[in-house]
This record gives C-alpha cells, structure tokens and sequence, in this order.
C-alpha cells in the first residue's frame, strides 16, 4: 500500500491516513512516498510496517547501526542532525502551544557530540541472550556495540557482556554496586555508582549547568528538588547562604553527603525521602527553587507546597515536554517566563531536555 507521509508524530513516527484513519509509520519523512504494511490495527489508529521508500526525502541518510530499527535505543539515526534539531524545537513549541497556551520561541543548544555520547548503558537479558530492548517489546536484541555509548563501554561490552548498567567517566568503567567513578564539574568533583541519578550526556550536561549558573541570581537561600548527587547545590554554592537539597533516592543521597565533604562545602544540607514529605521542614525564606523530576514530572501535592512559598525565582528542569507542559499550564499563572532553552541531551533519539527559567509576578 503506497502512502505520503504528511508529517511525524512527537516520537518521531510518520503520519498519514488511510481512509480517513491515522496511521503510524516507522522510519518514515515528512514528504516520502512508502510503500506500508499494517502490523497491528486500533480503534483509533494503525501502526504501519515501512517496507520499502519509493521516494526519498533529502533529509534522509543512511543508518550507521547495524541494529537500527530493531533495538530501541534510537529515533533518528535516518536522518539529518539539523533536521532533528528543527523537529525537537518545533515539537516542545507545538507542545507548549497547545497544552499550556505558552507560544514561545525556542532555542535549542545541540550537543558537541551526536554518537558515542552516553556515559551509561543498561543490558537486559531473557533466556541467556543480554542485549538491548526491541523496539515497543520486552524482547532482547543482541548487540555488540552501541553507536550511543561512549567507546570505552563498548570495549568492555565485547570482552564481558552481563544484564546489568554500565557507566563511565571517560576514562573508567563500573559494572557494580559498590564501584564509583569520580566526575569534574568546574572546579569541584562528584563521586557517584550504578544507581545514581546522573544527566548521560557530558557534551551537554556542562553547557546546561554553565547556563543556569550563569542565569540565576545571588540570593539567600536555594532549595534543589530531585537533587540526585548534589551537583546544582554545589556549583551553586557561592551564590547562597544557605541551601537545601532533597533526594528520595538512597545511593544519590549518600554520593551527595560525600561530595559536600569532599568539595568542602559548609552550607549545604541534604534531606532524604520524597519531595512533598520534607518541603515542610524547611522553616526559612526560600528565594530560588531548582527542580529537576522524573518524567512523570510534578506531584500535584509538590507543585501547591512550591506555589506556597512562593520564592522570587523557579528553575525548572524537564526530559519530558508533556509534563513541563502540564505543570507550567499552573505555574505561570503566579510566575513569568524569564527564558525557555532547550539542551539537546539525547542526540539521535526524540527526547529532549528543556531549561526554564521563571520569574514571580
């Protein structure tokens, strides 16, 4: 069945109808005439198989993976990196238009590097076979080398492949629990393991920390929500009196106790537990909030005690448009948009990390 492919969806599928019914297609462009096959049919859509591209976008380049279009590690290895860049604005504007009424142009900083990036890989394994995820399955494909990954880690994949993380700093790698890698960041160093929250893009991560240091102004006190290893308390650090950081995660909340010794850092304090649980044991005036949440973004319960104190500034951190989207429909209402950035943390895949920044009316 021939198709033209109208645009992509915000995962980055083709869109286009067949009897008037919307239709998913992978590894399709806007513009290019693919000859489909429906694979799975919903009430209100299809998801289309793309069998073979009879005409072409000049958008589109060949894959340099080998498992592109069976691991699902990648969106977008077939396409152009300008043309992904201009997707991801154009979809966090769409996004932000329509679900918060906010129409902003946005910038978006790529990444220094678009392959062999990431400091971390999770293996699964299912029947003896480790490898990454099939595209929407729990399915294993077996890979030998990520063009993801930073090079060092797919060395390591071909001498010992187990299920399990895999991280670097560039120079070593930790497989286990109680190994930890050392990380520089301006003038002080983080120590974290497997299981600390930690951004997986070097080549970005610094630009999107240099952005907020330099953006946010010198107050009194600062709370930094989802703080993981403490990073934002730290570099920061000069520029408060006093700040408070929260981490509900046990081995980001260690690696944060360590690293305020280390960095010898006096006035920072570290809560463990949930956000909504320890917003109330901080007494004091809170002039800047940092936040930085799962996917899932705000609790209702964390954004109303945020809305409640009520600080001069907001530094909203976000890997999910929606969400942002969603909480920032209810925060604009007290608080104006001083900037909105984007950080291409997540070359070659649909994700996209955003910066704003707020200001209260």
């Amino acid at each position: 069945m021939l198709v033209k492919i109208e645009k992509l969806n915000h995962q980055g599928l083709g869109i286009t109808k067949i009897n008037g019914k919307v239709t998913f297609v992978e590894n399709a462009l806007p513009g290019e005439i693919i000859d489909i096959k429906i694979i799975r049919e919903k009430k209100k859509y299809n998801i289309a198989k793309n069998i073979n591209i009879i005409e072409k976008s000049p958008n589109r380049i060949e894959p340099i993976c080998k498992y592109y279009n069976k691991c699902g590690g990648c969106d977008f290895l077939h396409i152009k990196y300008e043309e992904e860049l201009r997707f991801k604005k154009e979809k966090l504007k769409n996004i932000l238009d329509k679900y918060a009424n906010i129409n902003y142009d946005i910038e978006i900083v790529p990444s220094d590097k678009i392959y062999n990036y990431r400091n971390k890989i999770t293996l699964h394994e299912t029947n003896g076979v480790v490898g990454l995820l099939k595209k929407q399955s729990n399915e294993i494909v077996e890979i030998e080398h990520c063009k993801l990954v930073e090079e060092n880690i797919n060395i390591k994949l071909k001498r010992e492949k187990k299920p399990g993380i895999i991280r670097t700093n560039g120079n070593e790698i930790i497989m286990k629990e109680k190994e930890y890698l050392n990380i520089q960041i301006d003038k002080y160093i983080f120590r974290i393991n497997i299981n600390s929250f930690f951004q997986i893009n070097p080549y970005t991560y610094y630009k999107m920390f240099n952005y907020i240091k330099n953006n946010i102004s010198k107050n009194q006190t600062l709370l930094d929500l989802y703080c993981g290893v403490g990073v934002f308390s730290i570099i920061l650090s000069d520029k408060y009196d006093k700040i408070y950081g929260i981490e509900i995660n046990k081995d980001s909340y260690k690696n944060a106790i360590f690293n305020i010794k280390n960095n010898n850092i006096n006035n920072v304090k570290f809560f463990l537990g949930s956000v909504e649980n320890n917003l109330k044991k901080i007494m004091e005036r809170i002039d800047t909030i940092i936040i930085d949440p799962p996917r899932s973004g705000l609790s209702k319960s964390s954004l109303k005690q945020i809305l409640d104190i009520r600080p001069r500034e907001i530094i909203y951190i976000s890997c999910d448009p929606l969400t942002l989207a969603r909480d920032l429909k209810i925060i604009k209402d007290n608080y104006e948009i001083k900037d909105l950035k984007a950080f291409d943390m997540f070359p070659r895949t649909n994700h996209v990390e955003c910066v704003c920044l707020l200001k209260l009316r």
